[in-house]
């Protein structure tokens, strides 16, 4: 499945380049980055591992609780981002998830540990 929310960006007053992201309509999803560039990229993968848990628990496949659902995206002009006590500046952008993308990097990551984990104990004798 393919989605599409909006964030909000803050960036930190303390840490120098470090950037805050959370997602107004998806519990749970939040992360940060040192630059905005890795903020971006967390953000992104932040949404998808929730979607997935989310896809997962609907589908009856995962014991997690999940109290949220999917909802639908809030229009990103009804999205307001102000700075905080803890940040200087603030802004809204959207970030996609592509969750059969992100299950099959998963499966890529998984097997190439696999494989490595093989490599390593069978040339061990």
């Amino acid at each position: 499945m393919k989605y599409v929310y909006p964030a909000i960006f803050r960036k930190d007053k303390e840490m120098k380049d470090t950037w805050c992201v959370e997602f107004p309509d998806v519990a749970g999803a939040a992360t940060y980055g040192y630059s905005l560039y890795e903020a971006l990229e967390m953000a992104e993968d932040a949404l998808n591992g929730i979607m997935v848990m989310w896809e997962d628990f609907k589908a009856g496949k995962s014991n997690l609780p999940m109290n949220n659902r999917i909802v639908e995206p809030t229009p990103i002009e009804q999205v307001k981002a102000e700075p905080d006590e803890f940040s200087t500046s603030a802004f809204v952008t959207l970030i996609k998830a592509d969750t059969d993308a992100y299950r099959k990097m998963l499966a890529e990551m998984e097997k190439a540990k696999a494989e490595k984990l093989t490599t390593s104990t069978s040339g061990a004798a």
